[in-house]
């Protein structure tokens, strides 16, 4: 028997019954993918541009990684992680421990990136109640930035606009500037921008007693945001110096960023950061089931086991090997088809082709980004760096002429003054070919340039 769905072609609030997240656009019905192309029922192409939220980094329709979990759903799916571990899990663990950041050699997997969140900052938080210091429980975070949709997850996420909707909810945080070369004020981002930023981190750290931080929490590269904002040289080396001289552990947020995606499978190393906690996700199973990841260090699990006996967190899906399976196997695309050092390498090509076609187009303010990573962020005035108005819904309606077009991006607003603001993220699967790349980036200056002559 055939389900509404498959008798039209789109989908449309208040058709059906899935609480759509859009209620006034038709949504078509996606019928499978192959690489970097989704298809539509229609028979319509798209060009997954975004991996739809920088997910899908081993591409779609990937037998491989696909059978692959199909052999441990026929074994086990799900089992408690307070009554077994698995295979899929021990080895996902340690494959992910070999190559972190020094001193990260236990991991915990969850459901998602929020998940992962949640549970480094109640990680961090344990271990200073279980050292004897309650009163440090502030967390710093960084605006731009965004690290998830659960509650203190949102909190932590420095886009003010969250809390027209949610503010009474959500938790009171501390916050520094992000990184941001395109609005940092600066008159040489490379040469002052580090100096910069760390004074006022520690101003703001002297401002809220540093005995009472519990945590740093940063993206190396900002996702959305700040369109792919990359740190000024020496940012993370500084920030870490920093945060040991007054205590304060750093969580590396990689949900984005991570697993490939800059050209490095952890960007933390590509930016010379070494946190306490890293987490992962999107890209860690391709899409191919929902898996984020928590790494920590084994002399703080230690100090757990000493104290209280164990990390005081758990969800449903905690370690479950229908998810771990799902990692293990992409872990093995990756190192089969050497996916990091081809990422790094058509990243590179993508950024240079990005800058050349798109900074010359009248309301392209700024690209910027690394490996296969980038923003690209729209202006009404590019010598003032002036944003569109809010209402002029810019971005929405870029995405709309790209979508007819068969390109999907990701877009963000609100960057430029928590209000007003454009830009589009490019994150496409980790294989993506050059000439794929080409395509892209001529289906994007084909859209920015209808868009202009739609004011």
């Amino acid at each position: 028997m055939r389900s509404e769905a498959e008798t039209r072609p789109t989908v449309r609030y208040p058709d059906g019954h899935v609480l759509l997240r859009q209620l006034n656009r038709d949504f078509p019905v996606v019928s499978h993918g192959e690489g970097v192309y989704l298809f539509d029922t229609r028979g319509r192409r798209y060009l997954d541009g975004s991996a739809g939220a920088l997910v899908a980094s081993v591409g779609h329709g990937n037998r491989e990684v696909a059978d692959r979990i199909h052999e441990q759903l026929l074994r086990v799916a799900y089992v408690n992680g307070n009554h077994f571990t698995s295979d899929a899990t021990e080895t996902l663990a340690a494959r992910l421990c070999a190559d972190a950041p020094g001193g990260l050699s236990r991991a915990a997997f969850l459901g998602s990136g929020s998940e992962a969140t949640e549970a480094a900052v109640k990680f961090v938080r344990q271990l200073w109640v279980e050292r004897g210091q309650p009163q440090r429980a502030k967390v710093i975070t960084r605006v731009p930035s965004y690290h998830g949709n659960t509650l203190y997850a949102l909190s932590l996420s420095g886009r003010p606009h969250y809390k027209k909707f949610f503010g009474p909810m959500l938790s009171e945080v501390v916050t520094t500037a992000a990184p941001y070369p395109y609005r940092s004020g600066l008159e040489d981002y490379e040469r002052d921008g580090t100096a910069h930023y760390l004074r006022l981190l520690e101003e703001t750290l002297l401002r809220e007693g540093p005995e009472t931080i519990a945590a740093f929490i940063a993206e190396p590269v900002i996702g959305s945001s700040a369109g792919a904002s990359v740190p000024p040289p020496g940012y993370f080396e500084q920030v870490g110096a920093l945060c040991r001289k007054y205590g304060i552990l750093t969580i590396a947020d990689e949900v984005m960023c991570g697993c490939g995606r800059t050209g490095r499978f952890f960007a933390s190393e590509q930016f010379h950061f070494t946190p306490d906690v890293l987490v992962l996700g999107k890209g860690l199973s391709g899409g191919y089931a929902p898996l984020s990841a928590v790494l920590v260090r084994q002399e703080h699990l230690e100090e757990m086991r000493q104290g209280s006996g164990g990390f005081m967190h758990a969800q449903t899906y905690l370690q479950a090997p229908c998810m771990t399976a799902a990692g293990v196997a992409v872990l093995d695309y990756y190192e089969k088809h050497g996916l990091v050092a081809h990422a790094a390498r058509v990243g590179a090509y993508l950024q240079r082709r990005l800058r050349e076609a798109l900074l010359p187009l009248p309301h392209v303010g700024a690209v910027q980004g690394v490996g296969l990573m980038a923003g690209v962020e729209l202006v009404e005035d590019k010598e003032s760096k002036r944003p569109f108005a809010r209402s002029r819904k810019v971005v929405e309606r870029l995405l709309a002429l790209l979508f007819e077009d068969g390109l999907i991006l990701w877009p963000n607003t609100g960057h430029a003054n928590g209000t007003d603001g454009d830009l589009v993220m490019v994150g496409p699967p980790l294989v993506i070919t050059e000439a794929e790349a080409d395509e892209l980036v001529e289906k994007l200056v084909a859209g920015i340039t209808r868009l202009g002559e739609r004011p």
